[in-house]
């Protein structure tokens, strides 16, 4: 339990990572109760947890297995030490030895999970999927170069977004640091940007980047109609890029914004991970499409700091 001691000295010193109390948690959740539920993921299942003071927080439970206790103790040290806008913000967490129960707190975000926004609404307004894009590779961004910590896991079940779209990266369980040898980094780096190029390809599209895999002669993007019969992953690595380059190049767009975007999600998704461009160089190239509407901001927010007390009443009935 060394790292969970830590994380509880962690949050002492600084007083940002409260150790809350599970009874409470249980009655802000109506016990688990499964109208409260708002998510089901592979550690465990997000509750809506309702305070007093009409406010509301994001209670994870996880389920009970040694390999989920080290990926909860994990979590803790990273989320409970740094914060930045495009970062999911933990505000507790909670230890039941006798019941096998480990609980994280969250700030609640009041448009859930991405996965779930597209499906209800299949395609996002344009302003919305730049946001999102911009603020995913942001905070992207700053775990590989503020961190040097790799994510492994970017989809959009573990985006949330805020109430204006501000979308905040969750899930750290499976996070690995960098080698400080980088030749020994770069496959598993370039990884987290394959993951961010196929949510690219979701965000424009609506569909998961397999799906549009598996039926590519059928899929159509705002003003794009892709290519018949093109093998995205085949036999030749640059197969795909070639094809969907060619393909950019004869139609005529009604918003070069959706070309560019379209093109920076193929590089990311190049089968040669040498050829994918870094998160650093990804980001600059969305702000260049963001800046239009005056999106981008100040470079420091590639920066992480540490974390600052959230403002809430964690105060639960009793």
């Amino acid at each position: 339990m060394e790292l969970i001691e830590k994380s509880i000295q962690i949050s002492k010193v600084g007083r940002l990572t409260y150790r809350m109390n599970f009874t409470k948690l249980c009655h802000a959740t109506k016990y688990f109760s499964l109208d409260n539920v708002i998510g089901v993921g592979v550690i465990g299942i997000m509750y809506k947890a309702a305070l007093p003071n009409g406010r509301f927080l994001a209670v994870k439970r996880l389920y009970d297995s040694q390999s989920i206790i080290k990926r909860f103790e994990l979590e803790i040290m990273i989320l409970g030490q740094y914060s930045h806008r495009n970062i999911v913000s933990l505000i507790g967490f909670s230890i039941e030895e006798g019941n096998n129960e480990r609980i994280l707190v969250y700030q609640y975000m009041s448009n859930g999970r991405l996965s779930d926004k597209l499906k209800e609404t299949k395609k996002l307004e344009w302003s919305k999927v730049i946001k999102i894009a911009l603020g995913v590779a942001r905070g992207l961004c700053c775990l590989h170069h503020s961190l040097h910590m790799l994510h492994l896991n970017i989809n959009s079940d573990c985006i949330l977004l805020g109430k204006n779209f501000e979308p905040k990266i969750s899930n750290f369980g499976g996070i690995m640091f960098m080698n400080n040898d980088l030749e020994k980094n770069i496959g598993l780096e370039k990884k987290d940007v394959s993951d961010f190029g196929c949510l690219l390809f979701e965000l424009i599209n609506g569909n998961k980047f397999g799906e549009i895999h598996e039926s590519f002669n059928n899929v159509t993007v705002p003003f794009v109609t892709y290519p018949n019969h093109v093998n995205m992953l085949g036999e030749d690595p640059s197969g795909f890029c070639d094809a969907v380059d060619e393909y950019l190049n004869k139609i005529e767009f009604k918003d070069e914004e959706v070309s560019t975007l379209l093109r920076v999600a193929r590089e990311c998704v190049h089968p040669l991970f040498e050829q994918r461009p870094t998160m650093l160089e990804v980001y600059n190239k969305i702000c260049n499409i963001g800046e239009r509407d005056r999106i981008c901001e100040d470079a420091n927010l590639l920066s992480m700091d540490f974390v600052t007390p959230i403002e809430v009443d964690t105060n639960m009935p009793s």
